[in-house]
């Protein structure tokens, strides 16, 4: 038998739907006598501390968003649990009108949550009509935020039509942030949603953006592209000038990681342009790769070891200044230093809070499932795992994480309360 739902979930299904008439219904029901609006205020959707104004903007419902502006009177520049105003959700799920009206009447443009400003949130999903809209209202085109500015996180999500507006604003293409961070170093870095971007690439290369830049650990854009098996960037980098002989801090050259990634197209495009390294007896795109395939990639397991405490420490640092972006990438290099070191279990789980931190569910999934399957016998994996589910609102898996977590320490206070909460979010969905 399912839940009957509360007067204050109705109104705020009513907000969502854009039923005014059921809207106004459930706010006098609510009313104690003080009036409407102090009635609406305050109530909020559990999973997110969404407002009735962060829903109706959220879904474009107008109706709604003029009766709690014009006629309660409401904040126009509320934020739910993630620092996220009616703004930030019209931008993100592309509510141009909305966003229209709530600009006319007093939101403010450069307030964000915990990924950035309305403009950030417009360009991760490629609403170019807004991203127009807030750059006309004069807010800054490299406004920063915890994911970078808005050229990072277009150039991040593959959005190239919104990269090429921003870039037209004179967005900077090569704006640092994060330590090592570009707008190009993220075009060339491919995430499940926009595996392919090079076009991306290109605009930022016929914008100015210096293909030679140097990240901390002496990586250069060809040996990213390289690393990530791009045949088709190396070569957009070479045609613009790229190095392709600098080596990283170990010494090692983008043919050598494009040999070890397996990629003989890449090797073969580099093989030409590259000096022969002389500790290769036998210097052919064959001979390369196959010296890389039998001795593997070489590199110096002391200044290896260094180098990750100092980047671990780096990131704990971070991670207090609540800098999450900042730690988790940090947590990724040295990730990547060592793949098969020991302690990548923990800095998965380390990687993984700091997605949780930013709101990103899926990522600290996939980090902390990894985590899990290499330290199954440790409970802060499930631990972690279960974290991820409740972010996604998976409930029922949240439970089973928590779970499995307690039978390896059944005396795991923080794992017991986190149960509990699962368990009772569960009931409340159902």
């Amino acid at each position: 038998m399912e839940k009957q739902q509360s007067p204050e979930e109705l109104l705020l299904q009513a907000a969502f739907d854009g039923n005014i008439r059921l809207f106004k219904k459930m706010a006098r029901r609510l009313d104690s006598g003080q009036g409407a609006a102090a009635a609406v205020a305050p109530a909020a959707d559990r999973g997110s501390g969404n407002r009735a104004l962060h829903l109706a903007a959220m879904e474009g419902k107008m109706d709604v968003c003029r009766y709690l502006v014009e006629e309660l009177r409401l904040d126009v520049n509320q934020s739910n649990d993630r620092g996220e105003t009616p703004l930030f959700l019209s931008a993100y799920f592309g509510r141009a009108e909305v966003a229209r009206y709530l600009l006319a009447h007093g939101a403010d443009p450069k307030l964000g949550g915990n990924t950035g400003s309305p403009l950030h949130a417009a360009a991760v999903k490629g609403q170019n009509e807004i991203v127009e809209l807030l750059l006309s209202r004069g807010i800054d085109v490299d406004l920063p935020s915890p994911l970078g500015n808005p050229l990072h996180v277009a150039a991040t999500h593959g959005q190239d039509a919104t990269m090429k507006i921003l870039l037209e604003h004179q967005a900077d293409p090569n704006k640092v942030f994060n330590l090592d961070d570009t707008p190009l170093s993220m075009a060339i870095r491919p995430i499940p949603t926009a595996s392919s971007k090079v076009k991306c690439v290109k605009l930022l290369i016929k914008a100015g953006a210096d293909v030679n830049f140097i990240d901390s650990d002496g990586a250069s854009y060809v040996m990213l592209a390289a690393h990530c098996s791009l045949a088709e960037t190396v070569k957009c980098l070479l045609e613009a000038g790229a190095n392709p002989n600098i080596p990283d801090g170990f010494g090692i050259t983008p043919i050598e990681v494009a040999a070890f990634q397996g990629s003989k197209e890449t090797v073969e495009m580099l093989f030409p342009v590259t000096s022969p390294i002389p500790t290769m007896p036998n210097w052919s795109v064959d001979g390369i790769i196959s010296h890389v395939k039998t001795y593997g990639l070489k590199q110096d397991k002391h200044l290896c070891q260094k180098k990750r405490a100092e980047l671990k420490l780096k990131a704990a640092e971070a991670f207090k200044r609540k800098e999450y972006m900042i730690a988790g990438e940090l947590y990724t290099t040295a990730l990547n230093l060592d793949p098969c070191s020991d302690d990548n279990a923990t800095l998965l789980a380390n990687r993984s809070l700091c997605m949780l931190r930013m709101g990103s569910g899926n990522m600290a999934l996939k980090d902390a499932s990894v985590c899990r399957m290499l330290r199954p016998d440790w409970p802060k994996a499930y631990y972690r795992q279960g974290a991820a589910f409740m972010c996604l609102k998976d409930y029922e898996k949240a439970c089973d994480a928590f779970a499995d977590g307690l039978k390896l320490n059944p005396n795991d206070v923080e794992i017991e309360k986190a149960l509990r909460e699962a368990f009772e979010a569960m009931k409340v969905s159902r």
